[in-house]
């Protein structure tokens, strides 16, 4: 199905229906300390906390603020700086085949009770969220992963 616009009385077509998309694989639990992820995957994090940890931020002035603190700790890994691609498949893709080869260790983890999921951004000209091929669904089954998607529909504006 093609999506046509009317812009200024002339017809736009959108190239892609999705234009933006990235992945993140996060264990997390409440007493969860994000040293046993680093040290059963030896794969490097992009983000970690542990439980009760300070939150702190800037603004965009420099100031340094700080909000209540973490609840729970985490370990997570993204697909944002590594995989160049608008396809949301294409990012778990590259986060699958960074985990797959250390199922045991997933595993190990997964008993001792910490939570593992792939939280994805999409964001596109359609409602709809992007669909996964099975292959996909089926890998992170098989490590005991779920995956969560959370779409966006960016404006025409945005998108001219």
């Amino acid at each position: 199905m093609s999506v046509r616009i009317a812009v200024g009385g002339k017809l736009y077509v959108p190239k892609r229906i999705f234009d933006h998309a990235h992945a993140s694989v996060r264990f997390y639990g409440s007493a969860l300390d994000p040293l046993t992820v680093k040290l059963a995957l030896r794969l490097p994090a992009d983000r970690t906390h542990r439980d009760g940890e300070p939150r702190l931020g800037r603004t965009r002035k420099g100031k340094v603020m700080e909000y209540s603190p973490y609840r729970g700790g985490m370990w997570a890994m993204t697909s944002e700086r590594w995989v160049k691609s608008p396809r949301l498949s294409v990012h778990l893709e590259w986060l699958l085949s960074q985990l797959e080869p250390k199922a045991k260790a997933i595993a190990a983890l997964r008993r001792e009770g910490v939570n593992i999921d792939f939280f994805c951004f999409s964001s596109g000209s359609t409602p709809h969220p992007p669909s996964l091929p099975r292959t996909i669904r089926q890998r992170a089954t098989a490590l005991g992963i779920r995956i969560d998607i959370d779409h966006y529909v960016a404006s025409t504006t945005e998108r001219l």
